[in-house]
């Protein structure tokens, strides 16, 4: 397994970035990238905003192979590309706005192979919000078929870049089980449509190793957080080791899968000196890849 961390343990901290503690030139990304190997990361996965950002679905070609090549030039692999999240959705009633979440994970896709990434992260809408009560529900069954809908035409385009399509399960009252997400990619049938597996975000509903078990070759990236049960709101993630996740069991079954893709802390800086946080995840990788 190789060990990576999402860029946006490095974003808002001043520590890494200067005085904005944003990413906002190459130069920004080249600090990040460096300061991942001396930590002995192998890859680094980024974020795009989609209408705005040094870094966003509109950013120009020449800018984003600069971007790329700062990371080949550092020894760092990038894996999927996040687009951000619940800002775009295939799941909504409004087939307009079905057919502009295709098109975004479609930008994002020819992003990623600018970039030299290997995809895409993929979250497809939601059925609800457990955060957002304003938020109206969608069907269910709807959004099931209208995610494996997407998914298929997503799954051609990335096929004819040489990318990939990574369903994420987040907190989206949808694809709450193992079985179904499984049944979902191999519905589709793609192979460039598969999974990245949220360690954490399984734990309120289940357990991470039996996802692991269920899906096997199907997950392509693997993010790792840590959540407390007895908190049950999204304020019960906290720093990975110390949370109810069963770290052990976890690293078995991703063991016994034959999983050998990246691991991807998805953390963030501390609210003072916010470098330490990569300190510990790096340390806290080592050990995990050691038990």
């Amino acid at each position: 397994m190789r060990k990576g961390i999402t860029v946006r343990a490095f974003s808002n901290s001043v520590d890494f970035l200067g005085d904005t503690g944003f990413l906002n030139s190459v130069d920004d990304f080249r600090r990040v990238f460096a300061a991942a190997r001396e930590h002995g990361l192998e890859g680094v996965q980024l974020y795009t905003e989609i209408e705005s950002g040094f870094l966003s679905l509109k950013t120009d070609t020449k800018v984003l192979k600069e971007i790329g090549r700062a990371a080949t030039e550092s020894g760092i692999t990038l894996p999927s590309l996040e687009i951000a999240p619940l800002q775009y959705s295939v799941t909504s009633d409004d087939p307009a706005e079905r057919r502009r979440g295709v098109e975004v994970a479609r930008r994002g896709l020819e992003m990623a192979a600018e970039l030299g990434s290997c995809g895409i992260l993929f979250i497809p809408g939601y059925v609800g919000l457990p955060w957002d009560k304003s938020a109206a529900p969608v069907n269910y069954e709807d959004a099931y078929h209208r995610t494996a809908e997407a998914l298929s035409q997503l799954g051609e385009h990335a096929g004819k870049l040489g990318m990939a399509v990574h369903l994420e399960n987040i907190w989206n009252m949808f694809l709450l089980s193992p079985l179904e997400m499984r049944s979902l990619i191999d519905q589709v049938g793609s192979p460039h449509v598969g999974v990245l597996l949220d360690v954490g975000n399984c734990v309120q509903f289940g357990f991470p190793e039996q996802w692991i078990k269920i899906l096997g070759p199907r997950i392509r990236e693997v993010h790792l957080k840590d959540f407390r049960r007895a908190v049950g709101t999204i304020e019960g993630f906290v720093p990975l080791l110390s949370g109810d996740v069963n770290w052990p069991q976890v690293m078995a079954a991703l063991r016994e899968v034959g999983y050998e893709g990246f691991l991807i802390p998805e953390v963030f800086p501390y609210a003072s000196y916010g470098d330490m946080a990569l300190d510990h995840t790096a340390k806290t990788l080592e050990r995990l890849l050691e038990s």
